[in-house]
């Protein structure tokens, strides 16, 4: 009679699958990760630094407090002659945003 082989030994004697060429090939560049990592030769890539500050593409003109003083009297006069709601803050800030306006407009002096 012919003797029964248990389970594990079966598995112990089962002949290897064939590999093909193409996994082979696929198992390499895994392979050669695993080792770099296990070397400490790769080092992860962080993430590049974000620059949330805008551009600017000219300097900010520099306004003189004469100017911008002059120019919301001017602002405040002409108000009071229309009839038109509004107080001196409101006329500071729209002296401040026409002058740096007309600033952007104009060339640039060359000295």
């Amino acid at each position: 009679m012919a003797t029964k082989k248990s389970p594990s030994s079966i598995k112990a004697t089962a002949p290897k699958k064939a590999v093909s060429a193409k996994a082979k090939i696929a198992e390499k560049p895994i392979a050669a990760v695993r080792k770099k990592r296990a070397a400490g030769k790769s080092t992860p890539k962080l993430a590049p630094k974000l620059n949330l500050e805008p551009k600017r593409t000219t300097p900010e003109p520099e306004i003189s407090h004469e100017a911008i003083s002059l120019r919301a009297y001017f602002i405040a006069e002409r108000r009071h002659q229309m009839g038109w709601d509004g107080d001196s803050h409101t006329d500071w800030l729209d002296a401040v945003a026409q002058l740096k306006a007309e600033a952007l407009e104009k060339p640039l002096k060359k000295r």
